[in-house]
């Protein structure tokens, strides 16, 4: 029985913990939505906007969590391969369930949303005058359907999961498609994915650099727009560019296997770095977006200076930590290319 497997029973108490904190959450952001008025002084107004500083709690927790269950998600599927024949990492075992890569997906969404909703409780906390109570309700209401949606496909997953399977490991899946292309690799996808992502985040630094610089609204949308959009291509760039070379092969694409003690963790670094830019970048082009009045615009300034600076050593880690294994690969190779 899957639930005697210790990471998949801490996965799944951890969704758990996610789940009931995000959707208690949620039920508050309903409860302002029907009778939060900020011009009332009533008992029944004070008490909704001590649940309102109460929910910015639930949220922030839940969301540390819901982080944590994404790596919890890739722990267990690592050290569910050695238990599954044919599974050599994580791919593996994803690979093994109908459910499986649907559940990393929403694991990974939920957390990317529910980082952002914490930057905006962020940025409503420097204010103090709860006028973000209703749009951040809404994100609240809206982070409910996603948690039980989350919540539902990993335990999904895990219990429908077959550790008697004979599964495909990387190798087969996703080196052989690699193999089978045409054109090889110095072209196609992995070039253009590698020279998006670096063109991407080149772009957010100098953006998030004058924004934190010079704070503005237009600024700082146009910088967490681009640092979202910088994200996908990041980790296609993590698997084309550099797995391939921090393993020595050109057809290991496996992002997976970055996570492996071989290459010392590098995933870990490497896509967390990822997701801090995202969101931190992220929250102050939501902040930007929802600073209406005098008092946001005055609080914005410092908030997004915070945020973006945050955002930018954050991608210039995701620049480091990437090139790291290229470098690597260029000196002990004395400069050959590792792709034909």
């Amino acid at each position: 029985m899957n639930l005697l497997e210790p990471w998949v029973a801490l996965r799944l108490a951890a969704g758990l913990v996610s789940g009931v904190l995000l959707l208690r959450a949620s039920y508050t952001g309903l409860q302002v939505l029907r009778h939060f008025r900020l011009a009332r002084a009533t008992e029944g107004q004070l008490l909704l906007e001590r649940r309102v500083e109460l929910a910015g709690t639930f949220v922030r927790v839940g969301a540390f969590v819901q982080v944590a269950c994404v790596a919890f998600s890739a722990l267990a599927a690592d050290r569910l391969s050695l238990g599954i024949r044919g599974a050599m990492c994580g791919y593996g075992v994803f690979q093994a369930s109908p459910w499986g890569f649907p559940s990393l997906l929403a694991d990974a969404g939920l957390a990317l949303v529910a980082g952002l909703v914490v930057q905006v409780f962020a940025f409503d906390a420097r204010m103090r005058t709860f006028e973000l109570a209703r749009p951040l309700a809404l994100f609240m209401v809206g982070l409910g359907p996603l948690a039980l949606l989350d919540l539902a496909l990993s335990t999904r997953f895990l219990l429908d999961l077959d550790l008697t399977v004979v599964a495909s490991c990387c190798s087969v899946s996703l080196d052989g498609l690699e193999a089978g292309g045409a054109g090889g690799h110095a072209d196609g996808p992995r070039a253009a994915t590698t020279l998006a992502a670096i063109v991407a985040i080149v772009a957010t630094l100098a953006v998030g650099a004058l924004a934190a610089r010079r704070p503005s609204r237009g600024r700082a949308v146009l910088a967490g727009a681009l640092s979202l959009a910088a994200l996908p291509f990041a980790v296609g760039a993590a698997m084309l560019e550099v797995a391939p070379h921090a393993f020595e092969v050109p057809q290991h694409v496996c992002p997976f296997c970055l996570l492996k003690p071989e290459v010392l963790g590098l995933g870990y670094p490497l896509f967390g770095a990822m997701f801090v830019g995202a969101t931190w970048a992220g929250g102050a082009a939501l902040g930007a977006a929802l600073a209406r009045s005098e008092t946001a615009r005055a609080t914005f300034a410092g908030f997004a200076r915070e945020r973006l600076r945050a955002a930018s050593y954050a991608w210039l880690a995701v620049l480091v930590v990437g090139a790291a294994p290229i470098v690597r690969y260029a000196v002990v190779s004395n400069f050959t290319p590792l792709f034909p």
